[in-house]
């Protein structure tokens, strides 16, 4: 299994603990009508990349900035490595109806697409002395990669604020762990996303929860002055939480509230368990419903649903089947992409990736929705 399959295989078996105190029903309600749901073909691919997850974008300076995680290259970058740990794309395509592309990013000297999160130089540094069969420190393969999300736009402070996890890997299959989650902040298409240091004196003092803490960032929303922000965590059902932080202060944990069911905590063990959901969703806001829509996968299952609320607290109505994957793999990264949504979002657009030729080669499938 590659690399690419495994990040979010990952994403679905971390063990992440956390103590539900208050658990808000769903709403019982019935999810959105499908009028029509069908393939129209896949998310352009440039000659660089092989394989890739993840998948999902958002609007940021007016462009749709599409986000991935572990890239297999077709040839060696600069450094001579073939193996990125995360990856993104920029276009100034917005008209989904034909299809999604016109997709650039920055290269190095050779060409070959750039990081979206980079690597410190602690984690790049760790990662070199490990590389290869005839490694200068063993365990030989083991590696630090980030996992980025799709960024989220502070209209306000003109900057996006990036949900990544940190994730440790070792040689074999599921044979890895995420470390902890945070937030980059983004202050420009020219520039590369920064890492904010929270703690000096931690081991990664980037990272704003640690290990077996809730995975905060399965789905993010800028709304009003707050990002708020869903952990979705567990290991066959996935029940999602809720917190939100201001968006002036992402990376303040102590500013951080977590939704109980009734009010806000500032004690994460109070989040209440909102609805089963999947650790890559999307959630937005959608007119034509007037409702908050989230877009997922659900574990080992090959439908790609929807719920509905009238708020991001609740109540969230029952799953509704969007489309069926008919590959032989269930999807697991399927989200929805609110910035093609046509007509108020009655036409959404939604993607997963798929496996193609080899063991590490992808494609995303590009699937129109028509609610009724």
């Amino acid at each position: 299994m590659s690399s690419v399959r495994r990040s979010v295989a990952l994403a679905r078996s971390v063990p992440i603990v956390i103590i539900h105190l208050v658990f808000a029903a769903c709403g019982g309600e019935p999810g959105p009508g499908v009028a029509s749901a069908e393939e129209i073909g896949v998310v352009e691919k440039g000659a660089w990349i092989e394989g890739r997850d993840g998948g999902d974008s958002a609007v940021a300076w007016g462009k749709s900035v599409w986000v991935y995680g572990d890239t297999v290259l077709t040839q060696a970058d600069e450094a001579g490595t073939n193996w990125h740990h995360n990856s993104f794309d920029i276009s100034d395509d917005l008209d989904a109806s034909d299809g999604i592309g016109g997709f650039s990013s920055p290269a190095d000297g050779v060409g070959a697409p750039g990081y979206f999160i980079a690597p410190t130089a602690d984690e790049q540094a760790f990662n070199d002395a490990h590389a290869g069969d005839d490694c200068a420190e063993a365990p030989c393969g083991a590696r630090w990669a980030v996992w980025p999300r799709a960024p989220v736009f502070d209209a306000a402070r003109d900057r996006a604020l990036i949900p990544y996890g940190l994730i440790y890997a070792e040689p074999g299959d599921f044979n890895f762990r995420g470390v902890g989650q945070s937030f980059a902040i983004w202050e420009g298409l020219d520039e590369a996303p920064e890492r904010p240091i929270v703690d000096a004196s931690a081991e990664h003092p980037d990272l704003l929860f640690g290990e077996g803490e809730p995975g905060w960032g399965a789905a993010l929303v800028a709304h009003g002055d707050d990002l708020y922000t869903f952990a979705c965590d567990g290991s066959l059902s996935k029940p999602c939480s809720l917190a939100r932080v201001p968006l002036e202060t992402p990376v303040d944990r102590g500013a951080f509230r977590y939704f109980d069911g009734e009010g806000w905590s500032d004690d994460a063990g109070d989040a209440a368990a909102l609805f089963d959901g999947a650790p890559i969703m999307s959630v937005s806001y959608c007119e034509h419903l007037g409702a908050w829509l989230a877009v997922y996968s659900p574990p080992f299952d090959h439908r790609i649903v929807a719920r509905t609320a009238p708020d991001l607290t609740g109540p969230w109505s029952d799953e509704a089947t969007l489309y069926t994957a008919p590959e032989e793999r269930a999807p697991y990264d399927a989200v929805h992409h609110a910035e093609y949504e046509e007509d108020g979002g009655r036409v959404q657009y939604i993607t997963y990736s798929r496996p193609t030729s080899g063991w590490f080669g992808s494609e995303f499938a590009l699937v129109r929705v028509v609610l009724k």
